[in-house]
């Protein structure tokens, strides 16, 4: 490849090779660092999704190596942002921020979740939850910013903003047992790594479920109250009572909220691709039941794991949400 045509793929294709090479470089860190840490010490974090640990560099080969979905989804997202800054009604279609900031989440999700896996230390565990909420809040903010047509500034201030409160917070929670509330629900108590990993995590899903039953209705109340209840019942693994309750309460608060505060309709298409994003999700939500250790259908020394069928299928649902918002109509918004 000669200097001009390599100069000339990096400018249209900027965004897709900078990630290339902080992968690599991650991923030179990673056994560098590895070599003589987490490959030679013993376990901080074990995950408990079945798999036997392993010696070296990766604890859980199929587990962490599965996470590679996720990385894939988000430079796929990168290579086809468009190659040049023109402006679109639908800034998921642009070279912008929004496209942009959807691959991060992705990417980030797949390094984080190799990083809690392959080394099962609790900095990993930490990456493993950062990258998981800082991808979740993203559909939130990014319909919030278009349904009341926020600038890219203040959708970018409230994001990050909110998004590094986040990642301390859980950060300092996942390094300090903080009991909150004793016998919060029956004999489980409330700790401080709840608020993040249970109920943050939770209510992200449930208000995006709002949102898009809101689009898909025409702000119909009784499906933006009843669509995030049936899913936080019906998928709920193993939480508290109380847990269930409170967020339902804040489910059919919000719900309301946004009914009578509707601001711009968003028009997207949902079939096919929300359809088969929210089926991969839901699909993938039951196999990660049978992936935990102690489960009947647990097998640690088999190749065949279903967390790692999990994170295929979630990171398959992610590039058909991201299909989805490429979907939108809508007039072009307006800067605050």
């Amino acid at each position: 490849m000669t200097k001009q045509s390599f100069s000339t793929l990096f400018e249209q294709k900027r965004e897709f090779v900078v990630s290339i090479g902080i992968l690599v470089l991650l991923a030179t860190m990673y056994a560098i660092l590895g070599a003589s840490t987490w490959a030679v010490e013993p376990i901080e974090s074990a995950t408990n999704f079945c798999e036997g640990i392993s010696d070296g560099l990766i604890k859980e080969p199929m587990n962490t190596l599965s996470n590679l979905t996720y990385v894939f989804v988000g430079l796929v997202v990168l290579w086809n942002l468009p190659t040049t800054r023109e402006k679109s009604r639908n800034p998921m279609l642009e070279r912008s921020v929004y496209p942009i900031l959807f691959a991060t989440g992705s990417i980030y999700i797949g390094v984080g979740s190799f990083a809690m896996h392959g080394t099962n230390t609790n900095w990993g565990t930490s990456m493993d939850w950062t990258g998981m909420l800082f991808f979740i809040s993203f559909p939130v903010y990014y319909n919030l910013s278009r349904q009341y047509r926020w600038s890219d500034r203040f959708f970018l201030t409230v994001f990050f903003c909110v998004f590094v409160l986040t990642a301390l917070l859980d950060t300092f929670a996942a390094n300090n047992n903080v009991t909150l509330i004793e016998n919060f629900s029956g004999s489980r108590n409330l700790k401080l790594s709840s608020i993040t990993r249970d109920y943050l995590w939770s209510l992200y899903i449930g208000v995006w479920l709002i949102q898009e039953a809101k689009n898909l209705t025409g702000n119909q109340w009784p499906w933006m109250i009843g669509v995030p209840l049936v899913a936080c019942i019906t998928l709920s693994v193993g939480a508290p009572t109380m847990q269930i309750i409170l967020l339902c309460l804040m489910f059919i608060g919000i719900a309301l909220a946004l009914h009578f505060n509707p601001g711009q309709t968003l028009l997207r298409k949902a079939q096919p691709d929300l359809w088969i994003g929210f089926g991969c999700y839901i699909v993938g939500n039951i196999v990660w039941r049978y992936g935990r250790s102690g489960e009947a259908a647990c097998n640690p020394d088999s190749l065949f794991q279903y967390h790692a069928v999990w994170h295929i299928l979630t990171g398959a649902s992610l590039y058909f949400f991201y299909r989805y918002f490429r979907t939108e109509t809508n007039p072009e918004s307006s800067e605050l």
